[in-house]
């Protein structure tokens, strides 16, 4: 089953959003991080968990996880 272009402006335009509000996220973590605990990074476990779900996101935004309706 293709993805009509209508559908895959919307699902490109959702993960961009995605994206930006985790390097904002992400930069204020890091901010936060540096003031605070600049012994210890931990903003690295947030940017570890964050990534692969950006790249489900992704992956899902690409049709990879669309079933065929037709056939089989």
């Amino acid at each position: 089953m293709a993805i009509s272009p209508e559908e895959r402006f919307r699902r490109r335009r959702s993960v961009r959003l995605h994206v930006i509000v985790a390097m904002f996220t992400l930069m204020v973590l890091i901010a936060v991080n540096a003031l605070f605990t600049r012994a210890y990074p931990w903003w690295l476990w947030v940017l570890m968990v964050w990534m692969p779900i950006i790249a489900g996101h992704t992956a899902w935004s690409m049709g990879l996880f669309d079933r065929n309706k037709e056939g089989s």
